[in-house]
């Protein structure tokens, strides 16, 4: 949970600091993230993450429970995030958490990748 709230601070801070930059004055959205995958493959180590947000122009980033950054969940095209494959993982975090630029995040489980 410590995780998660980390992650929404830096995502609000960073929705804010770009409401600053632009003029500000306007109130901050928070979108909504829905994970259809987050599969491990034990044998390579690698994640595969597919997740869309309800806010097109969001930038989505993956974080391991302990905190760690994976990396950023690439845009599929329009609201849908899908299919990115992620660096090696020694093993199964058994969770990851899910941060838009816009506010919003999910913590999801892994599942074991079925071929």
């Amino acid at each position: 949970m410590l995780i998660a709230l980390i992650a929404l601070l830096v995502a609000l801070s960073i929705n804010m600091s770009s409401s600053l930059a632009s003029g500000g004055g306007s109130s901050v959205k928070v979108d909504s993230l829905k994970v259809s995958k987050c599969f491990y493959d034990t044998l390579t180590g690698e994640m595969l993450i597919k997740a869309s947000s309800s806010d097109v122009t969001a930038h989505l980033y993956a974080y391991r429970p302990d905190g760690t950054y994976q990396g950023e969940v690439q845009n599929g095209g329009g609201s849908r995030y899908g299919g990115t494959v992620m660096g090696y993982i020694p093993s199964d975090p058994g969770t990851m958490t899910i941060v838009s630029s816009s506010g919003g995040s999910i913590v999801v489980p892994t599942t074991p990748f079925q071929p």
